[in-house]
Formats: C-alpha cells, sequence, structure tokens
C-alpha cells in the first residue's frame, strides 16, 4: 500500500470525545477507559478526560486549544442509539473554517454507517488529510483494542509529525492484534 505526503505536524496530541449520549449505558465508561489507559501510556491528551458533547457546537472550546493535531471521535451511527448519528459532527467539522489540521479517527461500534465510512476515507476534507474510520461494526472489546493499539504506535513511531506512513503502520499493527485475538471488525485509513 501508498501513503500519500501528507503529514500533521508534531506528536499525537489526543482529544477523546464522547458524543454518545451515553444512551446504553456503557459507552461512557468505555471512553473513560480508553482515557485511562492511553494516559497510563504517556500519550499526550488534551482534557483531563473524555470530553462529552451532544452536539457539535460544544466542541469549539476544544478545537482552539493549541497543539491539537488528533481527535477520537466516539458515538453512534446514522439511526444509531443516540439519534443523528455522527455524520452531523463530521459535517461541523468539514464546515469549519481555519480549522488546523487534524487526524480523526471515528467510532460508531455496533451502529456501523457505511455512508459516513465512505465520507470520511473517500474524501478529502481540508481538515483531515489523515483520517480513520470503521468498515464494519466493531463492538467495544474490538474498538478498546483498536483504538489503544493505533493510537499507542502512532505516539511511539510519530516524532515530529504523524505522517501518511505512521497511520498505515499503526492500522497494520493495530489490525494485526484484532486477527491474533480473532477478533471481528474492519477498520479504514486514508493516508
Amino acid at each position: 500500500m501508498l501513503w500519500s505526503s501528507a503529514s500533521i505536524p508534531g506528536k499525537p496530541a489526543l482529544l477523546i470525545v464522547d458524543a454518545s449520549g451515553d444512551v446504553q449505558g456503557w459507552e461512557s465508561q468505555f471512553c473513560d477507559r480508553i482515557y485511562s489507559s492511553l494516559r497510563k501510556r504517556g500519550l499526550g491528551l488534551k482534557a483531563e478526560g473524555p470530553v462529552r458533547v451532544r452536539e457539535p457546537g460544544e466542541l469549539e472550546p476544544h478545537l482552539t486549544d493549541g497543539g491539537l493535531n488528533s481527535i477520537l471521535l466516539l458515538g453512534h451511527g446514522a439511526g444509531g442509539a443516540s439519534g443523528e448519528g455522527m455524520g452531523v459532527y463530521w459535517s461541523w467539522l468539514a464546515e469549519r473554517e481555519g480549522l488546523t489540521p487534524l487526524l480523526p479517527a471515528v467510532c460508531t461500534w455496533e451502529s456501523h454507517d457505511p455512508a459516513l465510512t465512505e465520507r470520511i476515507l473517500g474524501g478529502s476534507d481540508g481538515f483531515a488529510p489523515l483520517a480513520v474510520a470503521q468498515k464494519s461494526p466493531l463492538g467495544p472489546r474490538e474498538a478498546g483494542l483498536y483504538f489503544l493499539k493505533f493510537f499507542t504506535e502512532l505516539d511511539l513511531h510519530s516524532e515530529d509529525a504523524i505522517t501518511g506512513r505512521m497511520v498505515w503502520f499503526s492500522d497494520s499493527k493495530a489490525r494485526e492484534l484484532l486477527k491474533r485475538r480473532r477478533l471481528p471488525g474492519l477498520v479504514g485509513v486514508r493516508c
């Protein structure tokens, strides 16, 4: 696989966003665990915990925080348990003027939205020169393992910038972990 020459300045500085509304009762705890695990691994996190939002505009103050270059957006897909789904968040981000380049990783768990995945991975949204999105439904276990491994590898191997090559490498390591554990689920990258 070939990767683009796109890069995002700096080591990963990640904002974890819980847009689920905790409608099924486990989503907020999932986000807390992801945050705690990445914090223990020394990853650069941009808040004191997962940022919980009910609508895209609530992201505004967090996006202007200096140094942010990665966002893990967790919620439900279109028609999912939290209503409108993650498409409204993606549209809001894509329409923002002057947003610095970000590596967005989007997870909609079991309520996978194929149209959103296609938009994320096939699009050319200016704020996201690189992107990660699931290509099939992911249970909490698969999603947790994938994104923990992905961001841990990305942090270990991205010194001065997040490059397409490092996104590809981190994805391959995370997919390898799911395969070794015999867990289903496909995740795609735009790198």
